[in-house]
């Protein structure tokens, strides 16, 4: 869908500016500058313009540009100039251009600057205040070893353009409204005088026809003047309070922009002091973070000494326990082994009463049997007595002894437990002394490798930082030049679209200089409008307006709106 803007639209300045890749040097210490100046206005004629140069704020010459608009002058280096634009009815502009270099540069030779400046219709009662500051900024830049545009700046006078380009919409939308007015009022006088031709020659009609008519005709006559003069003054003094109301809308303006004026230098002074108290509060914050790390390095030696000596004292527990058992082990051996002598002593009691109930039955037997030998038998007996009671001593005295061995050498095992356990105390803590003189060591060497290596970190990082900021900037200038020229190259040949296509929306594809390039050709009136959108063959995507580098959501957001 086509966009159709109002007939006088201003279009507010369009300012492109392109280094050239050119084979065209300039001797050393000098910077040439060529540019063209043109004028946006209905007519379209062509305009004279005079381009006033100064240098740190003096006027040092005048240049008269013919209606071919370009022109062309060298800068000394190591200066600071001013181009003011103007011609009478329109809007002036500024640009600036610092030639200061290095030392270093001075003898260099630089590659010439070009820019083109349109100029627009400047109407009575709109704030052109934006104008008064430069619309653009061009310096030197150390890491391109050339002369490129300030775009952080540029960036920030589009917003200020944009206000006032739609200040101009009003301004001009209250043109067109007063050139109807003017219009309206020369057909209501036109119809005033036919009305006033047609009355006379009525009146000629009637004088012939009626003369009593005449005094009614004159009263009709005088009542018409009065009416005239009420409505003439009703006029005027409309006109006396539309000028009241405009010059009271002036005065508020000009207090709303000394009001915003003062709101920017407080924002900027607060700011600042944002900007002082935000240092303050990082100092701050590292010196704090320096001592907490410096706290928690204290909390983490300190635990790892804690936590060495409750190792050391869960071993000797563990040792103690690994002890006791053993010696519980031990004794409950001992109570074994004392158990089973017992039993023994116990079944050799137990052998010998039977041994003796034996012998007293086989005795009382024989007694019976054999008078003759009892005397033979109770010997027998009582050597079978004599024998189970040496034996049954015998076993005790065995059970003793052994039971005097198991004693003694329970009690060498625990004098030997107990050096053993003194030595091991002895060791444990001559061990815990040392880890805790290697753990100081360690640690105050790990503080000192610590302090050396952050050092040696933030060293390596700030140059890593300034070399990728060198690094990064140049790539992006020069990335911007190089999209720049292959696109001024692919869209040299339609700087006439205007004449050679219809107003509208006009989309074509083609491919050239390794790119498919999808163009879109808006003609609106006097206004022309080219899209480009270039797809590299290596993978890159890119967006253009009238040659501007754009993106991508910009590019999609006004086609969508045609």
């Amino acid at each position: 869908m086509n966009t159709k803007f109002p007939k006088y639209i201003i279009i507010v300045l369009s300012l492109i500016i392109v280094i050239l890749t050119s084979n065209s040097v300039f001797s050393q210490n000098l910077l040439e500058v060529k540019g063209q100046l043109s004028f946006k206005e209905k007519s379209g004629s062509a305009k004279n313009g005079e381009i006033k140069l100064y240098e740190k704020g003096n006027f040092i010459q005048s240049i008269d540009v013919d209606r071919s608009g370009k022109f062309k002058i060298d800068l000394d280096i190591n200066k600071d100039y001013i181009f003011e634009f103007s011609s009478e009815g329109f809007v002036t502009k500024k640009i600036s251009i610092n030639t200061e270099v290095p030392e270093n540069f001075e003898n260099k030779t630089f590659t010439p600057i070009y820019f083109a400046v349109e100029l627009f219709n400047q109407y009575k009662g709109v704030n052109t205040l934006v104008f008064t500051q430069p619309v653009g900024i061009i310096k030197f830049y150390r890491q391109l070893g050339d002369f490129d545009y300030d775009v952080d700046y540029s960036s920030e006078m589009r917003t200020k353009i944009d206000k006032a380009e739609k200040e101009l919409e009003e301004a001009h939308q209250k043109h067109l409204q007063e050139i109807k007015q003017k219009e309206l009022a020369e057909r209501q006088q036109e119809i005033a005088a036919q009305k006033a031709d047609e009355e006379a020659e009525r009146q000629r009609k009637l004088e012939e026809e009626k003369a009593a008519s005449e005094a009614r005709r004159k009263a009709a006559e005088q009542a018409k003047i009065q009416e005239d003069l009420e409505k003439e003054r009703i006029r005027k003094q409309q006109e006396e309070e539309a000028k009241q109301r405009y010059e009271q809308e002036q005065a508020r303006k000009q207090a709303e922009l000394i009001e915003k004026q003062r709101i920017a230098e407080q924002q900027r002074k607060e700011a600042e002091e944002k900007a002082k108290l935000k240092a303050e509060e990082e100092a701050r914050q590292k010196a704090a973070l320096e001592a907490k790390m410096k706290a928690e390095e204290e909390a983490r030696r300190a635990a790892a000494e804690e936590a060495a000596r409750i190792e050391a004292e869960r071993k000797a527990q563990l040792l103690a326990q690994q002890q006791e058992e053993a010696k519980k082990r031990q004794q409950e051996e001992d109570a074994k082994r004392l158990a089973e002598l017992s039993e023994k002593q116990r079944m050799a009691e137990l052998q010998r009463m039977e041994a003796e109930e034996r012998a007293k039955k086989e005795a009382e037997e024989i007694a019976r049997k054999k008078e003759g030998e009892l005397a033979r038998q109770k010997a027998e007996a009582d050597s079978l007595k004599q024998v189970a009671e040496e034996k049954a001593k015998r076993e005790a005295e065995e059970y003793q002894r052994q039971l005097d061995a198991v004693k003694a050498e329970s009690e060498q095992r625990q004098k030997e437990e107990a050096a053993q356990k003194a030595l091991e105390e002895e060791q444990r803590l001559a061990k815990l002394s040392e880890e805790k003189r290697l753990s100081e060591e360690r640690r105050k060497e790990e503080e000192a490798a610590k302090v050396q290596a952050e050092i040696k970190q933030q060293e390596l990082l700030q140059k890593d930082i300034e070399e990728r900021k060198a690094k990064a900037l140049a790539e992006k200038l020069n990335k911007q030049n190089q999209l720049y020229n292959t696109a001024q190259k692919a869209a040299e040949e339609f700087t006439e679209v205007k004449k050679d296509y219809p107003k509208g929306k006009t989309v074509e594809e083609f491919d050239r200089f390794g790119m498919h390039i999808t163009r879109t050709i808006v003609i609106d009136n006097e206004v022309v409008r080219i899209y480009l959108k270039v797809n590299h063959e290596w993978g890159a995507l890119f967006f253009f307006k009238n040659n501007q580098s754009i993106s991508e959501e910009l590019y999609n957001s006004e086609l969508e709106r045609i």
